[in-house]
């Protein structure tokens, strides 16, 4: 039933606008008789008077028809609900796309921020090591640099862990 009110809503208008053209083509017809009466050496005031209030009649039903065209229009550009147009949805789905351009570069720079991070912890500057305990000595600066793996390992290690995670 709202397709009905969609598809009439338009052809509406447009013979509202047609019956509006009707009239200021009638109106000014009868000025024209008024006017073309009034310029007789005799006008008879009866057809001047029955002219004239036909021109005044018509020109409140056009004023009234532009009236309502303007109304309308006005629902329309304002984004107002209202048949037949689409207008609203339409700045909906603009402002949405505004909203998911916004997201995605939040996203990315979010991104961004994880993989400096992620850096920064593999290069050791966040990255702390847990020994196992062997003895309850403590260790020499020898020892401890034996322990401790070096950038190479590390870099071996990282890589068993990425392809650890890229088989899971």
């Amino acid at each position: 039933m709202s397709s009905n009110l969609m598809v009439g809503a338009p052809r509406e208008k447009l013979l509202a606008l047609e019956k509006i053209e009707k009239d200021i083509a009638a109106a000014l017809q009868s000025a024209g008789q008024a006017l073309q009466e009034l310029s007789k050496d005799k006008p008879a005031l009866k057809h001047v008077e029955s002219h004239s209030s036909n021109f005044l009649k018509t020109l409140q039903e056009i004023e009234n028809g532009l009236s309502q065209q303007i109304t309308y229009l006005s629902q329309v550009t304002t984004g107002q609900a209202h048949e037949g147009s689409s207008y609203a949805s339409q700045k909906d789905h603009h402002m949405s796309l505004h909203r998911l351009e916004h997201v995605k570069s939040r996203l990315g720079e979010l991104e961004k921020i994880k993989q400096e991070h992620l850096r920064q912890k593999h290069s050791g500057i966040i990255r702390t090591y847990s020994l196992p305990e062997q003895s309850h000595q403590p260790h020499t600066p020898q020892q401890q640099q034996a322990l401790t793996p070096q950038p190479q390992q590390q870099q071996k290690q990282r890589d068993q862990q990425r392809e650890q995670q890229a088989q899971l």
